[in-house]
């Protein structure tokens, strides 16, 4: 069956989605339920979002869930790398005055206790989730994946895509298909996922690459408000991927 219009649809047949719009640089890969996902890797994106060391790093007392998932997010990486997906960092990256960010969300984190944003880290760690602050850099181990062609997000809201160069970077390289990886799965990652099912992205939750902090009920209702806006796989998948034979 087919959803959508002439240039911009699906291919739905039996346990088979094609959303590669007849691309002839397809690739398939296995996603959940035993049903297969056709996609253009040259018109898509791993979105990598928050892996940063605020909520990463043992310094300021995080759990090792984020930290574990680097390898999953580094074979995510190299897959994408050969496949030819594009890398998008997306990460906060805030205003040291904090003058970009709406009273509710300055309000929001210091209700919770966490340290306000531009504030003092302790133990001379720097500014909070500040461009260019050792808290909103890379952790080292994926900083030494990053190459000069990828792109690089600020955000400066719990979406990736309010206020961001996000949409336009995307819509300008013909990028129509998202997988994601990253913090926190039931707070940025699911936000920003749904606001690009929204502005009519393809979505792809890589589920060993994506964490959370939050209680497990937090996580099967992000999981649950997901799960009609996107399709679900893991790194093994996409290092897996098959290709068209060639003629």
């Amino acid at each position: 069956m087919r959803y959508g219009n002439g240039e911009n649809y699906w291919l739905v047949e039996g346990s088979h989605f094609d959303i590669s719009r007849g691309s002839a640089t397809s690739a398939t890969i296995g996603i959940e339920a035993e049903e297969t996902l056709q996609f253009d890797p040259k018109r898509s994106a791993l979105v990598i979002i928050d892996m940063q060391n605020f909520f990463c790093s043992a310094l300021l007392g995080r759990s090792d869930g984020a930290i574990q998932l680097v390898p999953a997010i580094r074979s995510a990486i190299e897959s994408s790398r050969k496949l030819g997906i594009q890398i998008v960092w997306v990460n906060w990256g805030n205003r040291a005055d904090t003058a970009n960010l709406p009273p509710n969300m300055l309000y929001s984190r210091r209700k919770k206790g966490r340290t306000h944003i531009g504030e003092q880290l302790p133990d001379g760690l720097g500014l909070s989730l500040v461009k260019d602050s050792w808290s909103a850099a890379l952790v080292d181990e994926l900083e030494v994946c990053r190459e000069e062609s990828d792109f690089w997000v600020d955000k400066y809201r719990t979406s990736g895509f309010p206020g961001t160069n996000l949409d336009q970077i995307l819509r300008s390289n013909g990028i129509n298909t998202l997988f994601y990886a990253g913090v926190n799965t039931d707070q940025c990652v699911m936000f920003s996922l749904l606001d690009a099912a929204f502005l009519g992205f393809d979505n792809v939750l890589l589920q060993d690459c994506m964490a959370t902090s939050s209680p497990s009920y937090a996580l099967e209702g992000a999981l649950y408000n997901m799960k009609g806006r996107s399709f679900t796989t893991d790194s093994d998948s996409l290092k897996a991927a098959t290709l068209p034979s060639r003629s």
